[in-house]
């Protein structure tokens, strides 16, 4: 275990989508069986396209605590509104063709709220059971929103996870370093004493590390050489 350096961490926290669940089906086929119900014509390979460009493009845009001004007062919007605003605009850029886009929208956002629309890796219980009998405590920390409280609670590996930490209830997301403070302060811990595993090299590696929180990346295509390449690689070595 090198991402240890000889000190086995209190805390191991990870990632949601992507390191511990993925959605089944698919993102982009579940945008194009719904689409189709509300008369898209887009076809799977467009909405995926479609669907990563929306997604990172407005990710980069709009910071998390939007500032509207309102009788010369600056104030944040609520978050469980920039959620819905968030994903509405994707599901625009994604389906515009939609004739009842409005229902469109709702269908999708209800349907990624659902444990059912989601599942775990098959080392997560694995590897959950294995920090736990080293007596590491667990978190879940994501750039998902509220949404994720349902997931969790239906799928039984992350359903007794110590912490969760969502981007739209701290009010910052990864890689912004207040998200990590957020982290940091939820588990009651220090940087040094927290290690964080994810599978996007940005957001989830670099920028905990530039805090001092050690990071392992997980790459589960096996494309880079420095990610481990499953949860079990953790315990490796």
């Amino acid at each position: 275990m090198e991402w240890c350096n000889g000190r086995p961490p209190k805390w191991i926290a990870f990632d949601a989508v992507g390191t511990l669940i993925f959605a089944d089906p698919p993102v982009h086929l579940a945008y194009y069986r719904i689409g189709r119900k509300h008369g898209s014509q887009a076809r799977p390979e467009e909405i995926l396209h479609r669907f990563r460009t929306a997604l990172a493009r407005r990710a980069a845009e709009a910071p998390l605590d939007v500032a509207v001004a309102e009788a010369g007062q600056v104030a944040p919007r609520p978050r469980r509104q920039w959620e819905r605003q968030f994903w509405r605009g994707v599901v625009d850029e994604v389906l515009p063709d939609a004739a009842d886009r409005d229902g469109c929208f709702e269908e999708l956002f209800a349907h990624f709220a659902q444990p059912t629309a989601w599942q775990c890796f098959a080392d997560v219980d694995e590897a959950f059971e294995e920090a736990l009998r080293r007596e590491c405590r667990l978190a879940i920390a994501s750039n998902f929103d509220a949404r994720l409280h349902a997931v969790c609670d239906g799928l039984e590996p992350l359903r007794n996870l110590e912490r969760r930490v969502i981007s739209s209830e701290v009010g910052a997301r990864k890689p912004q370093p207040e998200f990590y403070q957020a982290l940091l302060e939820a588990c009651g811990c220090t940087a040094e004493e927290l290690v964080f595993v994810g599978d996007d090299p940005e957001n989830d590696v670099v920028a905990p590390r530039e805090l001092g929180i050690r990071s392992v990346h997980l790459d589960r295509s096996g494309a880079a050489q420095s990610a481990i390449q499953s949860l079990a690689d953790l315990w490796a070595g």
